[in-house]
């Protein structure tokens, strides 16, 4: 772990030190999975589509930081939150925070631009669902590594 960028985003509030639960921890598990379960609904716009598989990385970051003992402040922004998962020193993390920061750029331009193509805006929620799919498990097996008691309970 970067410990150094962890306790400078505690400084300045954008996340803070707190113990959660093996309950709450996976509490936001399920809602990741529920997100992105949602997100492959066939009857769902692209926009919609590419909304919810967004949704459920970032739920999946919120377990992980939460399992580091972090928490997310109310005031910080989407950026910082995948910022200090890939400070957490962990290869395929560091990946997945990448990864979720590039599809925080697509999310914005869905909800910010009007839409131009809709074979781009397909692509793109395709290109979302795809990556969660090959990564879910990776923060996943990380979760169980951290907090061997939620082995089984996040297959739920």
């Amino acid at each position: 772990m970067s410990t150094a960028d962890i306790d400078r985003l505690i400084a300045e509030r954008s996340l803070e030190r707190f113990e959660f639960s093996d309950g709450e921890i996976a509490g936001f598990w399920l809602k990741a999975v529920t997100s992105f379960t949602d997100a492959g609904e066939p009857n769902l716009s692209p926009e919609a589509t590419l909304q919810l598989a967004y949704t459920a990385g970032l739920q999946a970051t919120f377990a992980a930081l939460a399992a580091a003992g972090l928490r997310v402040r109310s005031s910080a922004s989407h950026y910082k939150a995948f910022y200090a998962l890939q400070r957490l020193g962990h290869d395929k993390l560091r990946t997945f925070a990448t990864r979720m920061d590039d599809l925080r750029q697509l999310r914005h331009q869905s909800v910010y631009e009007p839409i131009e193509d809709d074979a781009n805006a397909a692509a793109g929620a395709a290109e979302a669902r795809a990556m969660l799919e090959a990564m879910l498990p990776d923060v996943k097996a990380w979760l169980v590594r951290q907090r061997p008691e939620l082995d089984g309970v996040l297959d739920a």
